[in-house]
């Protein structure tokens, strides 16, 4: 018989050693106390490793905790990870990692795992969002897999620069995540994938009851038909609506109401074959109404603000897993997914800007994939598949402006947009993995892309090679190249800025070279060099003030940037250190540079992140408290910002204040610089346990600068022009505090 498994990527198909675990990842069945006696066996040459505790593997650098060597086992070349840029939560075998002790140790805002993306290198986040960028990408060029089924803008208060996720990390049983250089199976994405599996291994009955400062949730999970068949199901509700209510006034309505559902039901057909289901909707109800007072140096005036926003998201795809011999295996899905996305809103300010907006989309997808890996012998492994989805999307969008300031001279501006699109996405690819001898492993990798709806046809072919050398146990040097391509998503239209074709296709190409040494069971360090050349760029819009704006289209520093061609290069140093099975820490250093050439001159990227240092640490007590923590520093992002200077009026010979938008992000915003805490218990009682935490956001309270609120100009008694520069903030200190009752 076997166990019933959702499918994945390969890699989270079976048992197998990873070079690239996220640090603290346990690498056998061992468990934390048994840490400094773990040992990865396997045929030939093998290396003692420590496994870690999960708490510090979720929100750490990234570091391989062990290191296969390429002259493993035979069926282990399908296991071994070829390319850089690997980071990886768990490994299917080890039970412990479900441990909701280890889960629950790191501070974590929202108990959201996309949160916990930026302390890895490479990955920058603003506090306002869940969302991330990927070495100097877009915050949509990361593909995002759930048990396979690929999520389409996975985010609750999209109103609201998409705070959460709608993906419950109590259902997270592993992920893959990669920042570049990721193999053929992998399409349409030019920056990242993070390929998230749910919850396997199902105890025989288990509940629980939980909430914290922003969710409750309830899940339950078991077994049936002597454990051939296993089910999940878990439900969640955001009420950070309540806790609001209860302290505005009556000027300040702000309600987020949001909610997700996920289910699962696996069923072992035969001892070759196994069939799940799986379900994921989410729902949200958000509403801002705002009213409040500004000063502009000479008189109070007030701004109001009205956003209203209605979204959902419902994924309905089964999967069967099938081994046809030993060596050979496929995985089929057949999905729909529905997105539907209802926003509207409007804002008065005397000074600068009224608008009214009703923005509506709809949007279908099918899809049918498969994947095949077969073991053509001990020294050769292939994998191949296709994928075929069907894309129907609509949209609805009307906008109206006027500008009390404008820096395009457009006073007066209207927006209507009704169109459709729907077509067909294609793709196939081949990867082909060789044990060389028994030092070096070479994968050769080809993929074909095609898109047809909406105007235009286009294919794209991606050949992709990466090379592994082990010199010995304790190193192992990567390089790996390729070409990735990114059309321009049927549900990403630009139609809020009156875009109305489809651009076409964008394409980066990876080169990646790698360097990690175990220096000792305990202490391992990597260093990564990476270059992205960028061409075909789509145009894109922006505001000048701040990336966060709640409307953006609408306000008057909005402008268009279309980039030639675009470079990101960088270096990272990560560091992980288990000094006792109670003690770990972990350390990474980033350096980078993301900027878009425009005509003949190179400007950095909006989130280009110069220099960023990441420290994390856990210690757990004899009392079985544990406490861990979070440095965080980065460089400041750039800003465009804007000028003004006086003009004489020729009629009547006075002056008037001319403001114009100044250079693309040649400003700075300061440095950012944030200390997270947390302290989490297991209280074991009869037949159950309580968990209990505690967690401080930005424990020193630090102002990090994250926009421009507001510039303002006066005039002196020399008749010089002054300028004042109102800078806004990222988040404060946050407490925060939650229960959860496992039964």
């Amino acid at each position: 018989m076997i166990r019933q498994i959702p499918v994945q990527q390969d890699r989270l198909l079976r048992p197998r050693l990873l070079p690239f675990l996220l640090p603290g990842a346990p690498t056998d069945h061992g468990t934390h106390s048994e840490q400094a006696k773990n040992t990865i066996q396997a045929p030939g040459k093998h290396l003692a490793q420590a496994s870690g505790s999960l708490s510090v593997l979720m929100i750490s650098v990234a570091l391989n905790t062990t290191m296969a060597h390429a002259n493993a086992a035979p069926s282990d070349l399908e296991r071994i990870t070829v390319t850089g840029s690997q980071y990886t939560l768990a490994t299917r075998h080890n039970t412990h990692f479900l441990s909701k002790e280890r889960i629950e140790s790191m501070p974590h805002i929202a108990d959201d795992i996309f949160r916990l993306m930026p302390a890895l290198p490479g990955v920058a986040a603003g506090d306002y969002s869940a969302n991330f960028f990927v070495r100097g990408g877009h915050s949509d060029e990361v593909l995002v897999l759930l048990d396979g089924q690929q999520l389409y803008r996975p985010f609750h208060m999209k109103s609201f620069n998409s705070a959460f996720s709608i993906v419950d990390t109590d259902n997270v049983g592993a992920m893959d995540f990669s920042s570049g250089g990721f193999t053929a199976r992998y399409g349409n994405k030019m920056s990242g994938v993070m390929a998230i599996e749910s919850l396997y291994d199902m105890p025989q009955y288990e509940h629980s009851l939980g909430v914290s400062f922003i969710n409750a949730r309830a899940g339950s999970q078991g077994t049936f038909d002597d454990d051939k068949g296993s089910w999940l199901v878990s439900v969640r509700r955001g009420y950070l609506d309540l806790v609001l209510d209860a302290v505005e006034d009556e000027s300040n309505k702000f309600e987020p109401i949001y909610a997700d559902l996920f289910a699962k039901v696996s069923y072992e057909l035969t001892d070759t074959q196994s069939l799940s289901g799986h379900f994921l909707y989410a729902w949200d109800d958000e509403i801002l109404d705002d009213t409040f007072t500004e000063w502009d140096g000479v008189r109070e005036y007030q701004v109001k603000e009205k956003v209203s926003g209605e979204y959902s998201s419902a994924y309905a795809w089964v999967v069967l897993r099938s081994d046809w011999r030993e060596d050979l295996s496929s995985q089929t899905l057949l999905s729909v997914a529905r997105v539907e996305e209802n926003r509207s809103g409007g804002q008065y300010d005397p000074t600068e800007v009224w608008l009214t907006l009703d923005d509506n989309k709809f949007f279908y997808a099918y899809s049918l994939k498969q994947d095949w890996q077969w073991r053509v012998s001990d020294s050769h492994y292939l994998e191949s598949g296709f994928e075929a989805k069907y894309l129907d999307a609509e949209y609805d969008y009307w906008l109206e402006a006027w500008y009390q300031v404008n820096y395009d001279g457009e006073d007066y501006r209207q927006q209507k947009t009704q169109l459709t699109a729907s077509g067909n996405v294609f793709g196939a690819y081949i990867s082909d993995r060789w044990r060389l001898n028994p030092d070096w492993v070479a994968e050769l990798g080809l993929r074909w892309d095609q898109q047809d709806y909406y105007g235009f046809t286009k294919a794209q072919w991606s050949p992709r090679v990466a090379l592994l050398y082990q010199p010995t146990d304790a190193q192992r040097i990567s390089l790996s190249a390729g070409d990735y391509y990114q059309p321009e998503d049927i549900l990403s239209l630009q139609v809020a800025d009156g875009s109305t074709e489809f651009h076409g296709v964008e394409k980066a190409r990876h080169v990646i070279l790698s360097y990690q040494h175990a220096l000792s069971p305990a202490f391992q360090w990597r260093a990564e060099a990476y270059l992205k050349k960028l061409s075909q760029l789509r145009p894109w819009y922006e505001n000048a003030f701040d990336l966060y704006e709640f409307l953006p289209e609408g306000q008057a520093d909005r402008y268009r940037v279309a980039p030639d061609s675009a470079r990101v290069k960088g270096v990272e140093l990560s560091f992980q250190h288990h000094i006792t099975s109670k003690w770990q820490w972990h350390a990474s250093y980033s350096w980078s540079n993301a900027q878009d050439s425009i005509n003949g001159r190179w400007y950095p990227r909006s989130w280009d992140q110069r220099h960023a240092v990441k420290l994390t640490s856990r210690y757990q007590f004899d009392n079985g408290w544990q406490i861990s923590g979070l440095v965080y520093f980065h460089s400041g992002w750039p800003m465009t910002g804007e000028s003004g200077r006086l003009v004489k009026n020729t009629p009547n010979g006075t002056y008037e204040i001319q403001r114009s938008l100044n250079e693309r992000n040649q400003l700075k915003l300061g440095n950012y610089k944030r200390i997270d805490m947390r302290i989490h218990k297991i209280y074991p009682l009869s037949n159950s346990e309580l968990t209990v935490f505690f967690e401080v956001s930005n424990l020193l309270n630090f102002d990090n600068e994250c926009c421009i609120d507001r510039t303002s100009y006066s005039v002196d008694g020399q008749g010089k022009l002054l300028k004042k520069e109102e800078r806004g903030h990222w988040l404060p200190i946050i407490p925060s505090f939650g229960v959860k009752w496992a039964f």
